[in-house]
């Protein structure tokens, strides 16, 4: 036998043997990381309108770190990854790249988030546990002779038996995570005090890192009509660029009171005036 394949085996048999105990997703992340030849793993539990949960990460710098915390807290709504959940895509592999909007690998967004870890070949896997539930593995890796394609390849052949056995261990283990929190409502909101419908939908889509091409034909909007719609906002949010746009906006979503209906952007600014205000009385005449 292959001895890269009873090695497989013995961790699938470990990964079994867990189900339903704490120690699952520790058995179930070296599991994947051993198909795939990947590193790390986060694995994420997701559910609708609920800040993502994480089960496991097998690098503890990777789960105490500064942007996987504001990744876990608020970033996340503009990760491709959790747009294959909320987007409602078939459960499967996916390597990062292939998912991503045009222009992702320039915005802001990917060089706070992805570039800094020095990892790059994301792979990820969607397992659906429920209808509303979900659980998201994000394999990273600093192997150069590691590939995206050949470890969505690898774990492509495995993904009924690992789906299985995530949908198992949820079912065993009672189905119920602890959560803290939406936040879908606040980035819905945002901008809503300040900006047309149609200009809301063009921000929330450069937040994510379309390009101006890519968001034209979502909307089915010419080029054009969307340059415009940018220059609008960027005059009425006093930002000149996609840099500054994704600083309002964490600025903004980080201040929002918990589960508020009302624009994080509007309740921002209220509280920098607030500030502005008491530091232009504390200065001496």
């Amino acid at each position: 036998m292959n001895p890269d394949l009873s090695f497989q085996n013995m961790q699938l048999a470990e990964a079994i043997a867990a189900l339903a105990l704490d120690r699952f997703y520790e058995k179930f992340a070296r599991l994947i990381e051993n198909i795939s030849g990947y590193q790390n793993s986060l694995i994420i539990w997701l559910e609708c309108d609920q800040r993502p949960v994480p089960l496991f990460a097998d690098v503890p710098d990777l789960r105490a770190s500064i942007p996987t915390r504001r990744w876990l807290e608020e970033a996340y709504l503009l990760d491709p990854a959790y747009s294959l959940y909320a987007n409602s895509s078939e459960a499967g592999v996916y390597a990062l790249s292939d998912i991503s909007p045009d222009e992702f690998f320039d915005t802001p967004y990917y060089k706070k988030y992805y570039a800094v870890t020095g990892q790059s070949e994301e792979v990820l896997l969607l397992i659906r546990v429920a209808s509303s539930s979900a659980v998201l593995i994000t394999l990273a890796n600093k192997n150069p002779e590691t590939h995206a394609v050949d470890a969505v390849a690898n774990l492509a052949g495995y993904f009924p038996v690992l789906s299985a056995l995530c949908q198992r261990h949820q079912s065993a283990a009672g189905g119920e995570v602890n959560f803290s929190g939406p936040l879908k409502k606040a980035f819905g909101n945002f901008g809503r005090d300040h900006l047309t419908e149609r200009e809301r939908e063009v921000v929330h889509l450069l937040l994510k890192g379309h390009s101006t091409r890519s968001i034209a034909e979502l909307l089915d909007l010419s080029v054009n009509t969307v340059k415009v719609y940018a220059k609008r906002f960027h005059k009425k949010l006093g930002v000149s660029s996609q840099a500054e746009l994704f600083s309002l906006f964490f600025e903004a979503i980080s201040l929002c009171p918990f589960d508020a209906n009302i624009d994080p952007l509007t309740h921002y600014l209220s509280i920098t005036q607030s500030e502005r205000a008491a530091c232009e009385k504390s200065i001496p005449a």
